[in-house]
């Protein structure tokens, strides 16, 4: 497991993207997300709905070779599977507005996804506390609410 780490949420929303600016993606839907509550993919994008507006977040992640079944580790209250497909060799979170440039903590941002190359990726999003600040703001001096756990494995696994 690599993490946990801190991250930003901006507009309710983070991304898992390929190398490339993600302000393309204002324009896109996240209707399918919305459909299941919590997160969608594509072709070198996917995105997550966070409860907070923003702030910060915390998420681990688990990469593996072989399909991974739902983490039992954790008391998570929303898990949400779908298809991630990788055409370049790398894949990184992203936050909706870019990383925080005063947030000391970017590790979750360095974090290759797309581990094994391009190629079709299943990734599997747990999440806990969004229902604690839905719409609010994460304040720096309050516990971080919010917990994700992002499993990411090979499709041909």
């Amino acid at each position: 497991m690599k993490g946990p780490y801190r991250f930003s949420v901006a507009e309710n929303q983070f991304y898992v993207l390929g190398d490339g600016d993600p302000g393309h993606l204002k324009n896109r839907t996240i209707t399918v997300a919305g459909n299941n509550g919590l997160s969608a993919g594509g072709k070198d994008h996917a995105v997550a709905i966070a409860g907070v507006s923003a702030g910060t977040a915390m998420i681990s992640f688990v990469l593996s070779p072989s399909r991974l079944g739902p983490d039992a580790s954790q008391p998570w209250e929303d898990i949400a599977e779908f298809a991630y497909i990788s055409p370049t060799e790398t894949a990184h979170l992203a936050a909706c507005m870019g990383p925080d440039e005063e947030t000391d903590d970017m590790e979750a941002y360095d974090v290759d996804l797309a581990f094994a190359g391009p190629g079709d990726y299943r990734m599997r999003l747990h999440a806990r506390g969004r229902g604690i600040n839905p719409d609010g703001v994460q304040e720096d001096s309050e516990p971080i609410a919010e917990h994700y756990l992002l499993q990411v494995w090979s499709a041909a696994a």
